[in-house]
């Protein structure tokens, strides 16, 4: 698998850890603060979608995802993402379970786990994006982008927040299974080269999963 260029630079060359601590500093406090507290809130779901419902409504407003589209403000958000969770709920509870019991660390989860059993989570994931894409679907858009944030919501030590640049530009696929394998190859690689570990980058401590700081630099990574 080649490199996607979003921790190396042009000749393949790991970027500095200094050049992901400025692009956290550009990115503002908005992300960061929405991020953290996901990260929080997330650790564990609810069966009745409490959980699920208000990490979901902080990110889709955080990418002003209310502004317009299935999620605008002035529709019922709440009752089209508990038609969300109706579908998809039990299998993320299942994917948070398997995550605090396995042990490992939540931060670098996607490193740590067995290759065998990553697979089938990545395919678990990915099935899960397709149930949720018949309620982020609009007139004008394919669902992707929604989908993929409010997995990132409550997976975000799996699921990156990937907006339309992204997937048509950055990752060129629709398979969210590629781009978190992408993630995960291109992860390795710099922390093999670098010596460095790409989830502690962020010096307030905010953005601690892998998913969350890699984000960053997929975003500073899209054509202008």
């Amino acid at each position: 698998m080649k490199s996607n260029g979003i921790l190396f630079d042009s000749d393949g060359i790991a970027i500095t850890s200094e050049r992901i601590h400025n692009a956290i500093a550009y990115f503002g406090n908005s992300y960061m603060n929405t991020t953290h507290k996901i990260i929080q809130y997330s650790t564990e779901l609810d069966k009745d979608g409490k959980v699920f419902i208000s990490c979901a409504s902080l990110i889709l407003s955080n990418f002003g995802m209310m502004r317009s589209g299935p999620f605008k403000k002035d529709e019922n958000v709440n009752k089209r993402l508990l038609k969300c969770w109706d579908v998809v709920g039990v299998s993320l509870i299942d994917i948070k379970h398997s995550i605090i019991q396995s042990g490992l660390s939540r931060d670098r989860f996607l490193l740590e786990i067995d290759h065998i059993k990553r697979e089938e989570l990545i395919a678990e994931v990915w099935l899960i994006m397709k149930q949720l894409l018949p309620f982020t679907m609009g007139k004008t858009t394919f669902g992707l982008v929604g989908a993929s944030k409010i997995l990132f919501s409550v997976l975000p030590e799996i699921v990156l927040p990937i907006d339309n640049k992204q997937w048509r530009s950055v990752f060129k696929t629709v398979d969210i299974g590629d781009v978190i394998r992408k993630m995960i190859f291109d992860t390795q690689r710099w922390e093999s080269d670098t010596g460095e570990k790409l989830n502690e980058m962020d010096c307030s401590r905010r953005l601690t999963t892998l998913p969350s700081v890699y984000n960053v630099m997929a975003m500073a990574a899209r054509p202008d």
